[in-house]
Parts: C-alpha cells; structure tokens; sequence
C-alpha cells in the first residue's frame, strides 16, 4: 500500500516538474531583417504539441507579395511558434523546395537567438487573408 502511495505522489509531482523543464515557449519572427530569407509569410493559424523532444505542428499561412498565396503547413522543429497576431506582422522565409517546403526564421523572446524551422506546405488557390499593398511589400497602386 505505502508503494502505491509513493508512487502516485511520484507521479504527480515529479513528472509534471521534469515535463516543464523541457518545456520551450514559442519563438516569434525574426526582428533583425535577413536577405537569405526573401519571402515574407504571414501565419494565421498554428497548432503544436510536444513530442518525443520536439514539437510537431500544423497550421496556414500566406505567403504575401504581388499575389499573396495561401498554404497549409505541417512541420516537427526544435521549437515551436506562434501565429502573428499583428496584420502587418510577418516571419522571414525561404523557398527549400520550391512550392512544397519553406523555412522560416524564428527568435527566442528577449534574446538574439534564432532559428529555422522547415514547413512543409500545400499551396491554396487563394491567401487566407484580405491583404492591403502595404501589409504585403507589393508596391502601392
């Protein structure tokens, strides 16, 4: 009896512990601007879970330009991130296999450390979103 009274308690206090310290808040886009990384995406919906020490998520994004191009994204990073709350918010991306896989590039809140993080994509007939010239870099008309 007393085994399964220390096991339990073990159960619900050292284990959530353990899983916070793994634990990682989400990045956010990139502050400093990067020309490797041309494109501009904006996220408007994500979802993630921790898994086997990595977050694995889903989501859709615009890619904004000229003609902002909708997609949905599947990816398994290091870290997850969040959705850009902002209209005129973006992360930083790049084409790693042409219309199937884009990075993007992350930070770390109040740090200077960044990362990548591969999106495997499917593109949409049209964006998500309802996009101005300006939110999108594409010159105003």
């Amino acid at each position: 009896m007393r085994t399964a009274i220390l096991a339990t308690l073990f159960f619900l206090l050292v284990i959530p512990a353990a899983a916070q310290r793994f634990y990682e808040p989400p990045d956010v886009p990139a502050t400093v601007t990067n020309p490797e990384f041309p494109l501009r995406v904006h996220i408007r919906r994500d979802q993630w879970n921790y898994v086997r020490w990595s977050y694995s998520g889903w989501g859709r994004g615009d890619i904004l330009g000229d003609q902002p191009v909708g997609f949905d994204f599947t990816y398994s990073c290091n870290q997850p991130f969040l959705h850009n709350a902002q209209r005129d918010e973006f992360y930083q991306a790049r084409w790693k296999k042409q219309d199937k896989k884009l990075e993007i590039l992350t930070q770390k809140v109040g740090s200077d450390s960044l990362h990548r993080c591969e999106l495997k994509v499917a593109l949409k007939a049209a964006p998500y979103g309802q996009y101005k010239a300006s939110d999108t870099g594409a010159p105003a008309q």
